[in-house]
């Protein structure tokens, strides 16, 4: 074989090797990185809508189904859904320069005791930037990564692990703080957004199983909230 032969052989393999290292694209990221970088991202955001719902048993120390809202931690906004008497109730509820506001189908707003509001719903603790959920992702023991999942139109790799069940009774109060719980979180590896995440386990009863589930968006979108006239 003539040497340019050789030589021109060898530079075709090696281009067809980039080329096909190209296609590869980059390594999945590991786990517990990625992990941290979106807990990082999400408690540094400006504000993200979210929308939170319960499902399974739940009793009735928890009277909230769902809620959604928009968040810039602590202050946040949201429409809330409330058990009553086998009625279901929407509300809406302000949190915002240290007060608590509710306004139901009833009447105008009115600020609440805190007395009231541990009857009620303490939202701020699920974003909390030590007590909250984008917190909590950075106690999540053994991570491990699954394959792409396609959530809200993202590419997202889920994250599934377990949280100390004492971990995320600070998330939300009601929540039992003996064992451990199953969590799974969406996060998009070229950003580190976190899209959905979801906690279950026996989270309100010793023998019966909930799950809460939270979808996030509008990552980043400035929120301003402020306190509402009253009455």
């Amino acid at each position: 074989m003539h040497a340019g032969a050789f030589r021109l052989r060898a530079l075709t393999a090696g281009l067809a090797v980039i080329m096909g290292c190209s296609a590869c694209g980059a390594s999945p990221p590991d786990a517990g990185t990625l992990l941290k970088q979106s807990s990082q991202r999400m408690l540094n955001l400006k504000g993200f809508h979210f929308q939170m719902m319960i499902s399974g048993f739940s009793g009735s120390s928890v009277p909230v189904q769902n809620a959604a809202g928009d968040a810039r931690p602590p202050d946040l906004r949201a429409k809330v859904n409330l058990k009553e008497g086998g009625l279901l109730l929407e509300v809406e509820v302000v949190f915002a320069a240290g007060g608590v506001y509710l306004k139901s189908f009833t009447g105008g707003w009115q600020q609440l005791s805190d007395q009231e509001l541990a009857q009620f719903f303490d939202a701020r603790s699920l974003f909390d930037s030590t007590a909250g959920l984008f917190a909590a992702m950075r106690d999540t023991a053994t991570p491990a990564r699954g394959s792409v999942e396609r959530i809200s139109g993202h590419d997202t790799y889920p994250i599934a692990g377990s949280v100390p069940a004492a971990r995320m009774h600070r998330l939300l109060d009601p929540i039992r703080d003996q064992g451990t719980y199953q969590v799974t979180y969406w996060i998009e590896s070229d950003n580190a957004d976190l899209w959905r995440a979801r906690l279950s386990g026996k989270l309100f009863d010793a023998s019966r199983a909930a799950t809460i589930d939270f979808n996030f968006s509008n990552h980043d979108q400035a929120v301003s909230v402020s306190p509402p006239p009253l009455g």
